[in-house]
């Protein structure tokens, strides 16, 4: 990116970018204040405010984005979730409590798998809808998006893909992934034209297998070199506290959990190159570029961000990720721009209060 901290533009890929860090600073941190000083309460304003900066500085053809979500929209979601959802699963837990506790073990066995997969519905629909909601409050020349679906029948692919998948020693979960992808972005649609996403699942078996075979082979080779007597020093230094034994070994976690990372992010740069290379709207493709070495950078440094400012700079994860996406995304081909109709999708009336509550933040 050319100018991240700087005034001036920002042409990304295909999209041009104006906005600036240092002017999405000013918005970052009254909304920093603000939310502090009304208790979390205006963190729903404040995700509008940011949504609306980020929209406003992204191009595309010439024309920008515009954000027309309202904090009151998310503010309003964020209570029937809290009323409708929360409640009644901590009430649930509270039986379960009671069940086990009290010799009823089967009831709360059952009760206990019932309120997992209602979780785990709940969470798809959440997915799913927070998706749908995003996409009716974006508008380009004047047309937005949306989806006629509710999300229900994804919630409940949700659950039973991700078991499947989950099942069999997780080796189905590249299948899970890729198909609950296309389920959802198939339901969704931009204008007039609808999106089509046809990813496959045949390229990420190898990076998955990396994946799923590394940690055994990692494990099983530390557990070799402790039963064979081997001591781990550095620089010839054997511990003689049990204070030094673990400064010994942290150099060799820390480069066991960068390994694993690496190894992790390979599969899901994979799977996100594929899967946006496989979706379409109209006769526009995309292509996604950024390599596991790219999305390591990205939350290496959100990590390092967030922990030596105390969490502060958390403020500015959003930003960055909107960036990343944009400088990563490519496309090719093109929309007939005077054929283009708005979009016939019901406007949903709640935000994101059902993705809030789960943790599912899209940014």
């Amino acid at each position: 990116m050319a100018d991240e901290s700087g005034a001036g533009k920002d042409f990304v890929g295909d999209f041009v970018f104006d906005g600036t860090l240092r002017e999405f600073a000013g918005i970052a941190f009254v909304n920093l204040l603000l939310t502090i000083a009304t208790l979390g309460l205006y963190r729903f304003w404040a995700t509008t405010r940011v949504r609306r900066y980020l929209w406003s500085r992204t191009a595309i053809m010439g024309d920008r984005l515009e954000w027309s979500g309202t904090g009151q929209e998310l503010f309003r979601s964020a209570v029937m979730a809290l009323l409708l959802v929360l409640l009644p699963l901590a009430m649930a837990n509270l039986l379960i409590r009671y069940l086990m506790t009290h010799d009823y073990t089967v009831p709360g066995q059952i009760l206990s798998l019932v309120v997992l997969l209602l979780f785990y519905t709940l969470a798809g629909t959440a997915i799913f809808r927070g998706l749908r909601y995003r996409l009716s409050r974006t508008t380009w020349r004047g047309i937005r998006g949306g989806s006629h679906d509710q999300g229900i029948a994804f919630g409940l692919a949700y659950t039973w893909k991700n078991l499947l998948g989950l099942l069999p020693l997780g080796v189905l979960f590249p299948w899970a992934m890729a198909s609950l992808w296309n389920q959802r972005w198939n339901a969704m649609s931009f204008g007039p034209y609808p999106f089509v996403a046809r990813g496959r699942v045949r390229g990420l078996w190898l990076p998955y297998l990396w994946c799923y075979i590394a940690p055994i082979v990692v494990t099983g080779l530390v557990l070799f070199a402790l039963r064979s007597g081997a001591t781990l020093t550095l620089f010839g230094y054997e511990p003689r506290s049990p204070l030094e034994w673990v400064l010994i070994r942290l150099p060799a976690l820390f480069g066991l959990i960068l390994l694993f990372s690496l190894i992790t992010l390979a599969y899901y740069a994979s799977f996100f190159r594929q899967m946006v290379g496989s979706t379409t709207l109209g006769e526009v493709n995309f292509r996604f570029n950024a390599g596991a070495l790219d999305w390591m950078e990205l939350y290496l440094v959100d990590v390092l961000l967030v922990v030596f400012t105390l969490g502060i700079g958390s403020i500015f994860i959003s930003y960055r990720h909107w960036v990343f996406y944009l400088r990563h995304v490519q496309t090719d081909g093109g929309i007939e721009t005077d054929a283009m109709t708005q979009s016939t999708t019901p406007a949903p009336r709640q935000g994101e209060g059902l993705l809030d509550a789960f943790d599912m933040g899209a940014l």
